[in-house]
């Protein structure tokens, strides 16, 4: 906790400067980071410097000397940068700096707080760092982490939850905070990019030739009572698709429309209806629960593959995939 100091000279008399404890108490620094709401950060030179070409360039510059009408440009000694940012940014931000930190940030507002401070101040290593802890995040609150990174032109991070996104209809949408910072246009372009996938992965499930034989032999001849659906083409002939069967693919092709991406085609609302209706089988009961298990995952694989090769454009001049 940081505690609270007047200080009656320093020629803001309305100001309560707070001096924190450690790290950045250190009586060996040599320079101090005051916030904008008076708490003042003891850190050393060469930390900023390493971390930021803003202070490292910042710190070159030749200090003026105390003056009488200068007198809070230093402290015991040391000079004083005023930063706009508060302390809690502040602490957090000097904490990915200081070898004897180990940040972790909890949540995306402290995401947030951090990282716009970090990029202004040409943080490489810290956006990067940062970055990492936003992707745990964008599969759990995928609009908020998409509005974030492209807020701050973070596009890696942007494409993963972008991709995330695929996962939820993109109506209803509840509404957050972030969508404030993007504009319009942004939010056209990804539900273009939510519609394109759609397709794509609605052509897996009504088009067989990425199927081998092999892979579908089983859900083929062999049941009088299921195999009397449609005759498919699959890659290396064709066969007398089960019911059953033809049923889970059609109810895939309208899923996946509203969530295109591989988990959808393994959900158990779709699955349990066709494991149902199998074991009303004698015959298909026996094996369809193996059968189906290995055959959704070769079906969400080749969904993952064709909805990779979407693009999507965020900005004018930027594509995500």
């Amino acid at each position: 906790m940081a505690t609270n100091l007047n200080e009656p000279n320093s020629g803001l008399p309305s100001l309560v400067v707070a001096v924190v404890n450690p790290p950045f108490d250190d009586r060996k620094a040599d320079v101090i980071l005051r916030s904008c709401d008076g708490v003042d950060f003891r850190m050393f030179k060469s930390l900023l410097s390493f971390a930021s070409p803003f202070f490292e360039g910042m710190l070159a510059l030749p200090q003026p000397a105390a003056s009488a009408d200068s007198v809070n440009e230093t402290k015991d000694g040391l000079p004083i940068i005023q930063v706009p940012e508060k302390s809690g940014a502040v602490e957090k931000l000097l904490m990915f700096c200081h070898p004897a930190c180990a940040p972790i940030l909890q949540n995306l507002d402290e995401i947030q707080e951090v990282l716009a401070p970090a990029i202004k101040y040409d943080m490489v290593g810290v956006v990067k760092r940062v970055g990492e802890m936003l992707k745990p995040f964008a599969e759990k609150e995928p609009m908020r982490v998409f509005c974030i990174t492209w807020q701050h032109r973070l596009e890696d991070e942007a494409r993963v939850a972008a991709k995330h996104m695929l996962r939820l209809p993109i109506f209803p949408r509840p509404y957050v905070r972030e969508l404030e910072s993007i504009t319009a246009g942004t939010l056209h372009r990804l539900e273009g990019y939510h519609y394109r996938c759609g397709k794509a992965a609605r052509a897996i499930a009504t088009s067989f030739g990425w199927i081998s034989l092999p892979s579908l032999i089983q859900f083929g001849s062999g049941c009088w009572n299921c195999s009397r659906g449609a005759t498919v083409t699959v890659l290396g002939g064709q066969l007398c698709a089960r019911n059953w069967w033809m049923d889970y693919m059609r109810d895939a092709s309208d899923a996946l429309v509203e969530r295109p991406c591989g988990a959808t085609v393994k959900g158990p609302e779709i699955m349990n209806k066709a494991l149902k209706k199998a074991s009303e089988c004698a015959q298909c009961r026996e094996r369809v629960f193996v059968e189906m298990t290995e055959f959704s995952d070769l079906f969400a694989a080749e969904v993952e593959k064709a909805t990779s090769c979407v693009s999507a454009i965020v900005r004018q001049t930027t594509y995500l995939y």
